[in-house]
């Protein structure tokens, strides 16, 4: 934001003739602690000291002002997933449901209650598996957008390992159920629409 300060300062009813901060941008990076050092000393003995810090610092005393943001990141999380795992268990159930028929007929065909089982978990972890692939790959076009205006944002491989494997929890989950249910299906009752 750029203002005249004069104006802004008029307007004031407190702190009138004071600035919270100031933005120094250097030439070579590699002064930043002697510059910074150097701005301290020169305001030491003043009424109002000066802390410099890199931005990097001062973008991560910002976030920890709002308060504990991982307790809350874990807590989304959490109740993202349990909905992941109610609305995928929906899905998959209605899947049996409309399905019954031609899990029926592959019955017939000799498939097994285990093969039929597993035809569910895949189907489940094909489903979680890419909507979570396609969502990494978002972050990761995103995250490099985004760390220009939020400084030390960064997606690190662990971040990704869990992605998955909450994938693949949230699928396993969602999917015990319904494919209990499609694997102990009664051909005679599923064919003749019971």
């Amino acid at each position: 934001m750029v203002a005249n300060y004069d104006y802004f300062d008029e307007a004031r009813a407190l702190n009138k003739g004071t600035v919270a901060h100031f933005c120094a941008i250097l030439s070579d990076p590699k002064q930043a602690a002697a510059v910074s050092d150097a701005i301290d000393r020169a305001f030491a003995n003043s009424a109002s000291p000066t802390l410099t810090a890199s931005f990097r610092e001062r973008s991560q005393q910002a976030m920890q002002s709002i308060g504990d943001l991982n307790f809350a990141i874990r807590w989304i999380l959490s109740a993202v997933l349990v909905a992941l795992s109610f609305s995928t268990a929906t899905m998959m159930m209605q899947t049996v449901r409309e399905r019954t028929t031609e899990l029926a007929v592959l019955k017939t065909l000799g498939f097994g209650d285990r093969t039929v089982f597993l035809l569910f978990v895949a189907e489940s972890l094909l489903v979680c598996v890419a909507a979570s692939l396609a969502g990494l790959a978002l972050a990761w076009i995103a995250f490099p957008m985004a760390a220009k205006y939020v400084a030390g944002l960064s997606m690190p491989m662990g971040v990704v390992a869990f992605v998955i494997l909450g994938a693949v929890l949230v699928a396993l989950i969602s999917v015990s159920a319904p494919s209990l249910r499609a694997a102990k299906l009664n051909i005679v009752d599923a064919l003749a629409g019971r």
